[in-house]
């Protein structure tokens, strides 16, 4: 019996012993690079206890703008300093650089647990002087170098969008490629979220330094750099925003402090974004808070009498009769009794150029009765529904967008409403259901600079490596001349949108050689009403298509106008300091 119980008692440590020898070696040797259910490489783990690392950059890609100028990225010198720096006797030199940033350096310096930027700790920027001491020098403990700082851009922000910490949004985008230990920034809003399968890093780059047992860096050990040096990636986005353009427009806006909307200004020749402007600006610190990180330049809005510009085109092409009649601009829109405005007999042309609601409410009458598709035919020839953002194949990704966030405008509420004579009055000078977007109202604007001829919308020109060759360039896309309205059509809405310069409601751009359409929606709530100017410029040889909403105002409150009359003579001018402005102007 008692060699039983010792035998028992044998075997059980026997087995014991022989696990821990197994699990030993399993770690040791047959699984030290795939450990676990969650696959943990042991070796790599174990190099990450024994060092620490400071970041010298993210990793990510950046967005440059069309001369290749960083939006959110500045590379800048600094010094890196380990914690018991202040045990070593440094240069009298050095010493004395630092005292003139901050005497009491060495006693913050005693705080940190782990090694520090000197900018940080002083809360300055290091002079080239100091870095170049540091760099001559080479001691221990006391590092110059290279660090990336990166921000939310402070132009153009809502376009290209903001970056933030989001571990579970990282890991449900990457899980299947994802091949490290620790989740990385993603893009949450603009070109960031668009691009950020391609700027996402795997690599960021570092300053590894070994530690003790007690965390402590270990000075008589080799630092070591990570992830410097690769000609390929980070990769950078060249964007076509002129960032000159875009602050210029900025500072308008701001100045004239439109609270709601904003503007977006179109190169005519290659239908690039040269500047898209939103507000109210983002909330850095809490950016969902209010929308403010919703671009209101693809958020669709009623466009009020600019949407006249698609049933003229319409009436030109498909009801000759129409635009040749006279039309009592006395009467309100349904016809039933006087008009808040009473213009007397106009003409066709008339009725564009002071945008007389009766007159419009008429020929929509008219063209819905011969095809209930009409508005939408031409709403889509001009460019003008959407989406109207670049989109197509990218390597691996179908249909990939430019403007995902872009929302698609619409002209009808629901099926009936094509069917209802009140409805249709409504819809035809843009109110009702009609929203668009800024965006596509630039591009409609285009389409009719160019006599016609409609494409899709780029903001972001190329993907460049790292060493600035190319990845990838985005071709501009026109659509089929099938789908696109005749030339002749393009010239006389030209007609028309100079005459409402020269001759109706907007003559406060008057002389500014522009040609274009005001609008003025309301939106049903608590009085307010959105504004618009949508046009190009020179109107003889047009370059610029220009949008400009003012959302959500009261009282006719709007600087639309003003803001419009700036940014064209600025434009015009060659004015990129806005202080320069009012000479500019006079």
């Amino acid at each position: 019996m008692k060699k039983s119980r010792i035998f028992t008692c044998a075997l059980i440590l026997f087995l014991f012993f022989g696990f821990l020898i197994y699990k030993l070696a399993d770690i040791q040797l047959l699984s030290a690079e795939n450990y676990g259910k969650e696959s943990v490489n042991l070796l790599k783990r174990s190099v990450e206890q024994r060092s620490s690392e400071i970041s010298l950059s993210s990793g990510r890609g950046i967005f440059v703008d069309n001369e290749k100028k960083p939006f959110n990225n500045v590379l800048k010198n600094d010094i890196v300093l380990f914690p018991f720096i202040q045990l070593l006797d440094l240069p009298d030199s050095i010493q004395l650089e630092i005292n003139s940033l901050d005497t009491h350096w060495q006693s913050k310096l005693e705080q940190e647990k782990e090694p520090i930027y000197l900018s940080e700790l002083v809360g300055h920027e290091i002079s080239n002087k100091l870095y170049e001491m540091v760099k001559e020098k080479s001691i221990p403990g006391i590092i110059a170098v290279e660090r990336t700082i990166s921000s939310d851009p402070l132009v153009a922000s809502h376009a290209i969008g903001i970056v933030r910490e989001n571990e579970e949004e990282y890991y449900a985008r990457y899980e299947k490629s994802v091949d490290q230990s620790k989740s990385m920034p993603i893009g949450i809003s603009g070109l960031e979220k668009a691009f950020d399968s391609f700027l996402v890093s795997t690599n960021d780059e570092t300053l590894k330094y070994h530690v003790d047992a007690m965390g402590n860096p270990l000075l008589g050990l080799n630092l070591r750099y990570q992830g410097k040096g690769d000609y390929f990636y980070p990769v950078k986005v060249q964007t076509t925003i002129d960032s000159t353009i875009q602050q210029m427009t900025e500072q308008v806006i701001d100045n004239y402090q439109m609270t709601m909307g904003g503007l977006v200004l179109l190169d005519i020749e290659t239908r690039k974004v040269l500047a898209m402007t939103s507000r109210p600006k983002i909330d850095e610190f809490d950016p969902f808070k209010d929308d403010t990180l919703e671009n209101q330049m693809l958020t669709s809005h009623f466009p009020g009498s600019v949407f006249k510009t698609v049933v003229a085109a319409a009436a030109i092409e498909k009801s000759p009769l129409s635009i040749g009649k006279q039309y009592d601009c006395n009467n309100n829109l349904y016809g039933d009794g006087t008009g808040d405005r009473t213009l007397g007999i106009l003409s066709f042309e008339e009725s564009f150029s002071l945008s007389c609601n009766y007159t419009f409410g008429e020929i929509g009458k008219e063209l819905l009765n011969n095809d209930k598709e009409m508005l939408e035919k031409y709403s889509e020839k001009l460019g003008l529904i959407g989406p109207v953002g670049w989109s197509g194949d990218v390597y691996h990704f179908e249909n990939f967008s430019q403007f995902p966030e872009e929302e698609q405008g619409r002209i009808w509420g629901n099926e009936q409403d094509p069917y209802v004579d009140r409805a249709i009055v409504q819809t035809a000078i843009g109110q009702k259901e009609v929203k668009v977007t800024p965006l596509a109202m630039a591009n409609m604007m285009v389409t009719i600079a160019t006599n016609g001829v409609n494409g899709q919308v780029r903001i972001a020109d190329k993907i460049l490596y790292n060493n600035d060759s190319t990845m990838l360039k985005f071709e501009p896309k026109l659509l089929n001349q099938e789908t696109m309205i005749k030339k002749e059509t393009a010239l006389y809405l030209k007609k028309l949108l100079v005459d409402v310069v020269e001759n109706g409601t907007g003559q406060q751009l008057k002389g500014l050689e522009v040609a274009g359409k005001s609008g003025t929606a309301e939106t049903g709530r608590d009085g307010k009403s959105h504004y618009w100017f949508a046009g190009f410029f020179p109107k003889d040889k047009p370059k610029y298509a220009l949008v400009v909403v003012d959302l959500n105002q009261t009282n006719g409150n709007s600087k639309h106008y003003q803001i419009y009359r700036e940014v064209v003579v600025n434009l015009k001018n060659g004015v990129t300091n806005i202080n320069d402005t009012k000479n500019a102007l006079h």
